[in-house]
């Protein structure tokens, strides 16, 4: 789980959104669809860290399909990490086009989402656990068609340039970044300074963030113990407030299925539970973020070696 890794794909990414901005405004969606496969096959071949860890994760994932043991199955094939890595890359240009306000959904299908929105209309708010799955930006035309202030939290100590970044492709959009030093405890009064103006917070919690020290909790998924980052599920037991598995799915050409389920219905836990609770609600979301995994595996995007070194 390098830091290092997480660093240098933040600074990238406001530069390619607007590179790629440019270049899908001059070649139109069908050309663009075909570009982007330079991109992923130069990553196949050059991007040794990300062709491993797809192949490592689709593996693993064919195997428990399967039911079969994940470290031992037949690996995925060359081939097969090249149609992630493109899907990869249509993620990325889906934002663009999003972002940019060229994006016209054919479909968004919401489910689970209603319990989101009764919980605006009576004022109060949710943490959102998110993944590298689908396109949580997504969530963003939620915000702007429905009114909701929604708050993505960010570990890399950029928050105002990306915050400058959203302002200046969607001005007035309700959707802000906030930066949390995960070895801090303010994460967890900035974190209620936004619930308690009733708006939602947006933690990606399926890696741990940068630092050696970040505390940690230990699930199974796909077969194996990952340790995942323990302060989105301890601050929720603190706060006592309710918590959402999110995710947005990609269907099929701009169409999306927004995707929330209940992990924690919110409410003060004393001390000596928050441990146990903090675990139980650890092994909801990722038994959720397992299914989703299963139901689109071209639509995880984490591309390191998740579960350490195996073949590849």
């Amino acid at each position: 789980m390098s830091g290092q890794w997480t660093r240098v794909a933040e600074v990238g990414s406001t530069k390619a959104l607007r590179f790629g901005g440019w270049l899908a405004k001059r070649l139109g969606p069908k050309a663009m669809w075909a570009f982007l496969w330079l991109p992923a096959f130069y990553f196949l071949v050059l991007g040794t860290s990300a062709r491993r860890g797809s192949r490592q994760y689709l593996t693993r994932l064919r195997a428990i399909q399967a039911e079969g043991d994940p470290s031992a199955g037949p690996r995925a094939s060359l081939f097969d990490v090249l149609v992630h890595l493109h899907s990869f890359a249509q993620n990325i240009y889906e934002r663009i086009l999003m972002w940019s306000g060229s994006l016209e959904l054919t479909s968004v299908v919401h489910d689970g989402s209603g319990e989101i929105f009764e919980l605006a209309e009576r004022g109060r708010s949710a943490l959102l656990l998110g993944a590298h799955l689908g396109n949580v930006d997504m969530l963003w035309g939620i915000s702007r068609k429905y009114d909701l202030a929604i708050n993505v939290v960010v570990f890399y100590g950029n928050a105002q340039r990306i915050n400058a970044f959203f302002e200046s492709l969607a001005p007035g959009a309700r959707l802000r970044a906030i930066e949390i030093d995960p070895a801090s405890v303010s994460a967890a009064w900035k974190i209620k300074a936004c619930l308690d103006r009733g708006e939602f917070v947006v933690i990606l919690a399926d890696r741990l963030p940068p630092g050696s020290n970040t505390r940690s909790l230990e699930a199974t998924f796909l077969g194996a113990p990952i340790s995942f980052p323990a302060s989105p599920f301890l601050v929720a037991t603190v706060l006592g407030c309710p918590v959402y598995f999110a995710a947005c799915l990609r269907t099929g050409d701009r169409a999306y299925r927004t995707i929330m389920r209940p992990l924690f219905k919110g409410e003060r836990v004393a001390r000596e539970r928050r441990e146990k609770t903090a675990q139980e609600m650890l092994e909801r979301y990722v038994a959720n973020l397992e299914t989703f995994c299963r139901e689109q595996p071209l639509q995880w995007f984490n591309f390191f070696e998740y579960w350490g070194r195996e073949r590849a």
